[in-house]
């Protein structure tokens, strides 16, 4: 029995997959890997610092699917079991591949591993601006520690959706957000990139996506013209790569904006997001049926194991081996290589059997329980 079948036992409406939205994830993924690498070489922050934006892609993605699949929530346990199953086994599995194969001295956090590590395997390093908690062992887990957060709010923010409506909920989120990043710029000087990684900074994101799913969900009938939403979903892919390629750089790095205004920048990064969300959701142009074919589906399934392993491949080729003295093509081909290969590996190997066999033990669970 497939999870998605699973779930749906647990009480769920599983909706049809829109593989273009799949497709989408591993440019982003792509990014962030790109800016990684793109770390170790003598460039100007302001070259590859907002690729990094890949992670707001996500959010806004995280909430477009969870409200498509499960805007009629009734079943709050098995929806954060499915959640659990989804991000914590590759989280495990890739903290597990950091301590194995980087000397200890080399992770980061790792000089307060008494309580980075159980802060890390928690997912709730985000929330802690102890030191070297944030980036801890596996640093990009950052992000999981944030969209747990999302995963936890998520049924409150049906109902509050239901009462209050999208725009309050998209201002109060945004209101919210920013009250956070001030306390935290105000309580932690010396910290002063906190709020960027602090969960609450974040939501904005996670409810524009939701938002964007119910404003889809009522124009998905619209006339479906092959031409006229190629050029929408061209257009939405130009318009997000000038944002954050040519926008967010001379907004952050020539305007000496302070970091209460850089921070206000990133929300509205997300609208560019969501416009491309929002298109090629509809899949009716040229390129959301290109990004609909199985090989660049497959990619995207993956993304979110390569997002979690490339960092790990980066330090161990730069601590582990030679390959840091190569030239630079030829380490980046390297360490693009494996990273993509060990992404398949546990997306096939570890994510998607854990996800299945923590959904099916719950169905199971659920079904022998007294009702």
């Amino acid at each position: 029995m497939t999870v998605a079948r699973s779930i749906c036992n647990a009480g769920f409406v599983q909706r049809k997959d829109i593989p273009p939205l799949t497709t989408l994830r591993f440019p982003a993924a792509g990014a962030i890997v790109l800016s990684h690498y793109l770390t170790l070489l003598n460039l100007p922050t302001w070259y590859f610092e907002n690729l990094s934006l890949g992670v707001s892609f996500f959010y806004v993605l995280s909430g477009f699917i969870l409200y498509y699949n499960y805007s009629e929530l009734k079943n709050r346990t098995a929806f954060w079991v499915a959640r659990v199953a989804r991000i914590w086994p590759i989280h495990l599995i890739t903290c597990g591949l950091v301590l194995s194969c980087l000397p200890f001295n080399y992770i980061l956090g790792h000089d307060h591993w008494y309580y980075t590590l159980p802060l890390n395997l928690l997912l709730v390093q985000a929330w802690v601006p102890f030191k070297g908690s944030v980036f801890s062992f596996n640093g990009v887990a950052w992000s999981l520690s944030v969209e747990a957060f999302f995963y936890l709010s998520f049924p409150l923010l049906l109902i509050l959706l239901k009462r209050c409506g999208w725009w309050v909920l998209l201002c109060g989120s945004f209101s919210l957000g920013l009250l956070a990043f001030l306390l935290a710029q105000h309580f932690l000087p010396d910290r002063i990139d906190f709020g960027y990684y602090f969960p609450v900074c974040r939501l904005f994101e996670f409810i524009l996506g939701m938002a964007t799913c119910a404003w889809w969900l009522k124009a998905s009938h619209v006339g479906k013209n092959v031409r006229l939403w190629s050029v929408w979903e061209l257009g939405s892919l130009v318009i997000a790569n000038l944002f954050v390629l040519v926008v967010a750089p001379v907004f952050t790095q020539f305007l000496a904006l302070s970091p209460v205004e850089r921070w206000m920048i990133t929300p509205f990064t997300g609208l560019s997001f969501a416009l491309i969300i929002w298109v090629f959701a509809h899949q009716a142009g040229f390129f959301s049926r290109l990004f609909s074919t199985r090989m660049l589906v497959q990619l995207g399934e993956v993304s979110f194991s390569l997002y979690m392993c490339h960092q790990i491949v980066l330090r161990f080729l730069q601590i582990r081996t030679s390959a840091a003295a190569a030239p630079w093509e030829v380490f980046f081909a390297l360490y693009l290589t494996i990273s993509i290969a060990l992404s398949y590996l546990l997306f096939y190997l570890v994510e998607t059997p854990a996800r299945h066999l923590i959904v099916n033990a719950y169905r199971r669970h659920a079904g022998s329980s007294p009702r």
